[in-house]
């Protein structure tokens, strides 16, 4: 009989532990809505990662300034304690002159054995002044 109940509680510790760590392997995914205007939240956020985008776009041979920021959509892994943001941000030469580049990012917060971030993709390609004005609209300049 003690076995019996012994299986039992130990069958049950087992399962609630087993739920318990499917439970903590999920993500939360926010996308933000981009035809309203950014949050203060967002606005705040990109501030601070503004040397981050520069850094990253450097990295990546786009030695550009950038406006028209917005973060697309952030994903939290609670299990890894880490979050994906996707953003997009419009590089420039010169004083906001063409030619304009879209450029969409997703970087994770924080990086890969204990660095700041790490870039887990990276896009580019030249727009024209007619999708300059559409993508500027409701951003953070």
């Amino acid at each position: 009989m003690n076995k019996i109940l012994l299986s039992i509680f130990i069958f049950t510790f087992l399962s609630l532990g087993y739920s318990e760590i499917i439970t903590e392997a999920k993500t939360e995914t926010e996308i933000i809505p981009q035809n309203h205007p950014p949050s203060v939240m967002e606005e705040a956020f990109l501030r601070y990662l503004g040397e981050t985008i520069l850094d990253i776009m450097s990295n990546h041979n786009d030695k550009q300034l950038f406006t028209s920021s917005r973060i697309e959509k952030i994903s939290r892994d609670i299990a890894n304690d880490s979050y994906d943001v996707s953003l997009r941000v419009i590089g420039f030469e010169g004083p906001l002159n063409p030619p304009f580049k879209l450029i969409r990012m997703t970087i994770r917060i924080p990086g890969e054995q204990n660095t700041n971030y790490s870039v887990l993709s990276y896009s580019h390609r030249f727009i024209s002044d007619k999708e300059f004005k559409k993508l500027s609209k409701n951003t953070v300049d």
